[in-house]
């Protein structure tokens, strides 16, 4: 039989010809996977670049605020953003007696919850705590009203009005309705600590609080203040919360919203006479239209949890320094509808590329 050579000297080329193709596939292959490797490694760095980026704008916007409410003096429309010349700080001074004239100057934050755009991707609110409702040892009767806003059912105002005043009073006495030492560790509950609250979200630990429905209890919340004691400011009072002190709300508390936006209420005189309507309570005693020197400052960016900080400004404290921490924690995101405002202010300006 005839040995064909031709046959047998193509089939090691075959061979060589298979082994490169799967050798270049081999390497298409890797070179694809760490092209998709490289890429990811990119994304995730972008990622971790905007979340450094929107953590430092988160910063920013807290240091320009404290700035500006160390160094501005507040008017009745909230906090300006612009310092005043010697002139015009002079010209105030002397038509005051020597005191600052409130009225305003144009521009202010406003310090009623109201959202502004901060620094890069940053936004914050600023809400006197003057505005919210006061619960460091507050009026029975108060209490009451406060309750019936949310819509709590009269049988229950007796029961979390005395266990609230039981927990933040100084003694260890019973109220009828309330509760102390025993009747917390009957329910195997730590004691009350009979002081003020450290933070709002701790009224979910007063006895019968903790039980309210959560949409009920989170918008309390909201609303309180355990670091101011004193007369409400209308001007900065949250909607929701002025028919405490406002009579023929809603109607009533929409106008004071629209009114206070066009021109801040200078006194309870002014306010009764443009809402045609007669608030109770003493106008010396239980009002005031200049922000309190106690400030909730809300902060938030485009991802994560937003942080809220209460500041109390102390200009005149001896060796420290011009404002105090009183409590900063981490809230969920405003879920408000409200459009963000731009402040108007350079100080919150986004950087212009290079700088």
């Amino acid at each position: 039989m005839a040995f064909d050579r031709s046959r047998s000297m193509t089939r090691p080329g075959g061979f060589i010809l298979a082994v490169t193709l799967w050798i270049l596939a081999g390497i298409t292959i890797a070179v694809a996977l760490m092209t998709l490797w490289a890429v990811s490694q990119v994304q995730d760095a972008q990622v971790a670049r905007g979340q450094f980026e929107d953590e430092a704008s988160l910063y920013e916007t807290r240091d320009t605020l404290l700035y500006l409410m160390a160094t501005r003096e507040k008017t009745l429309a909230g906090q300006p953003t612009r310092a005043l010349s010697d002139a015009e700080e002079a010209y105030r001074r002397l038509s005051e007696f020597g005191g600052l004239s409130r009225e305003p100057i144009g521009g202010e934050l406003r310090l009623d919850g109201h959202p502004y755009k901060g620094r890069a991707s940053s936004a914050f609110s600023l809400q006197d705590e003057a505005g919210l409702f006061a619960v460091v040892l507050p009026n029975p009767s108060d209490l009451d009203r406060f309750l019936n806003l949310y819509g709590v059912r009269p049988e229950q105002w007796a029961r979390l009005r005395d266990t609230l005043l039981d927990y933040v009073d100084p003694d260890d006495l019973t109220r009828v309705n309330g509760a102390e030492v025993r009747e917390y560790e009957r329910e195997g509950r730590r004691p009350p600590p009979n002081r003020r609250l450290l933070v709002p979200g701790e009224l979910a630990m007063v006895m019968g609080w903790g039980s309210l429905p959560p949409e009920k209890l989170s918008a309390m919340i909201e609303h309180l203040t355990p670091y101011y004691a004193g007369g409400i400011n209308p001007n900065t009072m949250p909607e929701d919360l002025l028919a405490l002190r406002i009579p023929g709300c809603p109607e009533t508390c929409r106008r004071l919203v629209e009114q206070r936006r066009l021109r801040p209420f200078t006194s309870t005189v002014d306010l009764q006479s443009r809402l045609a309507v007669r608030v109770p309570g003493d106008d010396a005693l239980d009002y005031r239209y200049v922000a309190d020197d106690t400030v909730r400052i809300t902060l938030w960016r485009r991802t994560g949890a937003a942080w809220r900080m209460h500041v109390r400004l102390t200009p005149l404290a001896d060796q420290q320094g011009p404002w105090s921490i009183l409590a900063a924690y981490p809230i969920a995101r405003p879920s408000s509808n409200e459009p963000v405002e731009q402040t108007g202010s350079p100080l919150f300006a986004d950087k212009a590329p290079g700088e």
